[in-house]
């Protein structure tokens, strides 16, 4: 019974996420054809422009060859026929002109039609006045009669004009409040999804648990089974990074976009949510390609103090303290980050709320992470560091962290120990070998401002990472061109030349964005710097970035990533 409502409240849970997602899309394919209302208001205000202006070219034109055929009737002077045939050959071509740009309407189109013939009419009679010796008052009767005649049917014309714009400024302003509205709408859904989201994390979390505690029995049996999953997740990262990877972006530029302190307050609670869910993504995925053999160190110089700064960026109400330092050690500066973010995560999370990081030079550099928690037993000094393993009555988290840490470390040959006793807190110290110490100033990065006006060129064939990618530069003045292919990307180099190009490595497919990115270099003058961009960790992949030379990102990437990177790449 007890699992039947189990299966049973699984199906409402995925039913109710399938829906609202129905939803979402439903709601951006509406605000996609608000896109084309849009345009085709844009379009009816060019042509009413243009109709305009043929309308005055035509007054202006006929007014001409009337005052000229005038001139010529009574002087005979070859130079007012010549400027009688000029002016008559432009009126001919406005009347068509307004005849081709008022078919929006029948009135218009009679209008402009008989503003057509009743213009050649009105150059036959002046034609047949100019050739007479002595001109007849019929003719100037006539002639007089059509004027007036074209000056009513360009008032209909002007008229039509008229109601056409009014009727473009109406459905424009109906679309306007279509969009706002059916945007609120979509961000009312967001919140329900995210909301859902975490009901379903947390019942997966609870079926992961339980599932976990009857398989322990048969885990040997489970290895093979279990390699194949961690192989699949480290080749499959890429799709499932994507999704990830253009929400933190997007979540970055509303922030900059939000006034009111209640969309603050929400926004605030959907970044955590978010940022909580691609933590636990990426440690399931650190776990899966460590486990995969697919991780390869690349050991460079790394200034401590950086390496510090950046994690207590990332806690912004001053729970991280750091003694400074001017050590640096040879190390991967990607995976140092990712132990010292696990270790302060478990210090802030398990140990107090606060972390002290500090290091002491011990023939090599000792790392310290240290809380003021409740402390581990030593007999579970070990035990800690394996796979879903909590310490009774720490049920937050996966029990992932500090595994991940430990492999980590064994990778980079680090070693890692624990000193803590119940009630003593916890400090969790990390060996890394000593390098020469670099001055700051060599490997600093150029302020934001650096950025604004700086030419960027996108490439990506998902529509929703190029535009993340692109508005998080234009939030900080960067101006981005975007393109989804090596061709699209080549037609935009045609008239914008790029100082930085942003390069998705996966691009239709295939594993092909260093081979574009050096052709596209190769055709600007001087060539541009190039970031790539992938989600992609398989062993092969990476190798292939390391050898391209250039610098790159793994998906998901934030905003403050992004621009680090940017800047950094800037300085040279």
């Amino acid at each position: 019974m007890t699992q039947r409502l189990e299966a049973r409240a699984d199906y409402f849970l995925t039913a109710a996420i399938g829906l609202v997602a129905i939803l979402v899309l439903a709601l951006l394919l509406v605000l996609g054809s608000g896109r084309e209302s849009y345009e085709e208001a844009r379009i009816a205000r060019v042509e009413m422009r243009e109709l305009r202006v043929a309308l005055l070219n035509f007054t202006r034109a006929q007014h001409t060859a009337r005052t000229a055929g005038a001139q010529h009737v009574a002087d005979r002077d070859e130079a007012s026929l010549a400027a009688f045939e000029a002016a008559r050959a432009a009126a001919r071509s406005s009347a068509a002109d307004a005849l081709r740009l008022s078919a929006f309407e029948v009135s218009s189109r009679a209008a402009a039609e008989r503003l057509a013939a009743t213009t050649e009419r009105l150059f036959l009679n002046l034609e047949e006045a100019m050739r007479q010796d002595a001109p007849r008052r019929r003719n100037d009767l006539l002639t007089a009669a059509m004027a007036e005649s074209l000056e009513r049917d360009t008032a209909a014309l002007h008229e039509a004009i008229l109601r056409r714009s009014e009727a473009v400024n109406l459905s424009e302003t109906a679309a306007r409040n279509r969009t706002d509205f059916l945007s609120g709408v979509l961000a009312l859904l967001s919140l329900i999804v995210a909301a859902l989201a975490g009901l379903a994390l947390h019942r997966e979390r609870t079926q992961w648990r339980l599932a976990t505690e009857a398989a322990e029995d048969a885990r040997a049996k489970a290895a093979a089974s279990d390699l194949a999953k961690t192989r699949f997740l480290a080749v499959a990262s890429h799709d499932m990074r994507q999704p990830l990877h253009a929400l933190t972006l997007y979540l970055s530029a509303l922030e900059r976009r939000v006034d009111s302190d209640e969309a603050r307050d929400i926004l605030a609670k959907m970044d955590r949510a978010t940022q909580s869910m691609v933590g636990m993504f990426a440690m399931l995925l650190d776990l899966a390609r460590i486990q995969a053999g697919v991780v390869e160190p690349a050991i460079e110089v790394v200034r401590l103090q950086d390496a510090f700064d950046r994690v207590v960026a990332q806690y912004p109400d001053s729970v991280v303290e750091v003694a400074p330092t001017p050590l640096c050690v040879r190390t991967d500066p990607v995976l140092l980050d990712r132990i010292l973010q696990n270790l302060v995560s478990n210090a802030v999370r398990h140990g107090g709320g606060k972390a002290r990081i500090s290091v002491a030079p011990q023939g090599n550099a000792d790392i310290v992470i240290a809380d003021d928690g409740p402390g581990i037993a030593v007999e579970d000094h070990e035990r800690i560091f394996e796979e879903f393993v909590r310490v009774e009555g720490r049920a937050d988290g996966l029990g992932l962290g500090l595994a991940i840490v430990k492999r980590i470390a064994d990778l980079l040959k680090m070693p890692i120990r624990v000193e803590s006793a119940p009630g003593a807190g916890a400090r969790f110290i990390v060996t890394a070998p000593l390098a020469e110490t670099v001055d700051a100033q060599t490997i600093a990065a150029p302020p934001i401002e650096a950025i604004i006006g700086l030419k960027v060129l996108v490439v990506d064939d998902e529509v929703l990472a190029r535009e993340a990618v692109s508005r998080a530069l234009r939030d900080v003045g960067a101006n981005v061109r975007m393109a989804a292919n090596e061709a699209e990307a080549a037609a935009v180099l045609t008239e914008f030349k790029p100082a930085l190009l942003v390069m998705d490595l996966r691009v239709e497919g295939q594993l092909q964005g260093i081979d574009i990115a050096r052709r596209l270099s190769r055709a600007v003058e001087p060539a541009p710097k190039t970031i790539v961009v992938t989600g992609d960790t398989a062993a092969d992949t990476l190798t292939l970035l390391r050898e391209s030379g250039f610098p790159w990102l793994i998906k998901p990437v934030d905003r403050e990533q992004l621009i680090r990177a940017v800047a950094k790449e800037l300085a040279g």
